[in-house]
This record gives structure tokens, C-alpha cells and sequence, in this order.
């Protein structure tokens, strides 16, 4: 599988694009920004075919770009979090009336639950559902590669924020747990920052640790 990631949006939170190599099929994760850039990378990308934009939760700094690249790829399914889908269309709740952020609101097509599987081309990504962080924050799986898009519910040594509408501390590190199920070479592309493993952060996490203390 294909994947770049591209900081994008005011807050430069991670979008990656996505293709299967195999059948040119793509997607395209997080958009948290519009850019040139992005557009150029989906090209790049090999893919044929923009099948999907996923949604790890609903939050400004993660969709604020979505509508934009749905009025491009008009055939593209919007996936988020059933439990998040509100967030879509209230800049109170996806929090950039706080921040101060333009943001577009849209409609999904697509509202995912705990264990729905979705295709992109030979490969599948399974949904596992991570509260906490927002109300119905979703990770994205690949077992056959061993991979996960966790979104902002665990970074490289530390979780994210419970703050916001939504957050719940208790919730986050249950999710972070149910994450912890993989093993521990699989690769964690994550909302903020650089990639970790399942087995790095279970070591080095402190939110882990404290949790087993």
C-alpha cells in the first residue's frame, strides 16, 4: 500500500493519501486542509480511482478540507465515526468557532461502527471504534499489512487531548488499550506528528503506564 502524509490546515494536522498499487484504487485520510498540494499528491499517487475520504473523527483541524475535495471528486464516499457525523455540520461541537477557523460544513455518506470493513481495492481496512478523544473517534486497520491510522487517539508517547466536546480521559485509554490488542509490529500512522509502533508505545507510552500502575 501506498501512503504519503502531507501536514496540512491550520493546525498541520496529518492527511494521508492512500493507494492500493495493485488496482489503483485510493483514498484519502484526515483532510484537514485544501491545498495544491494535496491534489498533486493524489496524482502522484498512481491512483485511478478516489474512492474514499476518511474521517478518524470530526474535528476542525481533521475535516476542514473535505468539502473541497468532495466538490473535486464528486464520486468519492465521506466515512466518519457514526457517533461524530454531527460534527460535520456544527462548528460549535468540531470546535473552529473556538479556534477561530473557517470550516465547511458537509454531509457524510458513510457512518462506520466497531468491526465494518471497507475496501480499498485488494486491500481492507476495519473499523475499530476509540472514544475519548471525541464522542465517536474511529482508528483505521489493515491487519494483512499491519498497519493503523489512529487519528488523535494515540501519538508517539502520548495520547490526545479529552478536553474538547466529546473527550472523555477514561474512554481515551480504554481505546488506547483496545489498540494495544495488535501486535506490536504494527505500524501507528497517527493524527499529530511522526509514526510509532503498537510495540513502541506500549513500552514508552506514560499514558500506558500510568494505566498499569
Amino acid at each position: 500500500m501506498y501512503i504519503k502524509r502531507l501536514p496540512l490546515g491550520d493546525i498541520g494536522a496529518n492527511c494521508y493519501v492512500i493507494c492500493d498499487e495493485e488496482t489503483k484504487v485510493g483514498a484519502v485520510l484526515d483532510v484537514g486542509g485544501f491545498s495544491d498540494e494535496l491534489l498533486t499528491e493524489i496524482k502522484q499517487s498512481g491512483m485511478d480511482e478516489l474512492k474514499y475520504i476518511f474521517c478518524t473523527h470530526g474535528h476542525f483541524d481533521h475535516i476542514a478540507g473535505v468539502k473541497k475535495l468532495k466538490d473535486i471528486y464528486k464520486d468519492a464516499k465521506i466515512v466518519i465515526g457514526e457517533k461524530d457525523a454531527v460534527l460535520t455540520e456544527d462548528t460549535d461541537k468540531n470546535v473552529a468557532d473556538y479556534f477561530g477557523a473557517s470550516f465547511e460544513c458537509f454531509k457524510p455518506d458513510i457512518l462506520v461502527k466497531e468491526n465494518d470493513t471497507l475496501e480499498i481495492g485488494s486491500k481492507k481496512l476495519r473499523v475499530l471504534e476509540t472514544p475519548g478523544h471525541s464522542l465517536g473517534g474511529v482508528c483505521y486497520i489493515c491487519d494483512e499489512e499491519k498497519f493503523v491510522f489512529s487519528g488523535d487517539t494515540l501519538f508517539k508517547l502520548t495520547v490526545g487531548r479529552t478536553d474538547l466536546w466529546g473527550g472523555n480521559l477514561n474512554e481515551l485509554l480504554d481505546s488506547v488499550e483496545k489498540l494495544m490488542l495488535l501486535s506490536d509490529d504494527y505500524e501507528v500512522f497517527t493524527g499529530h506528528n511522526i509514526s510509532t509502533t503498537i510495540g513502541s508505545e506500549r513500552v514508552r507510552n506514560r499514558y500506558l503506564r500510568k494505566k498499569r500502575i
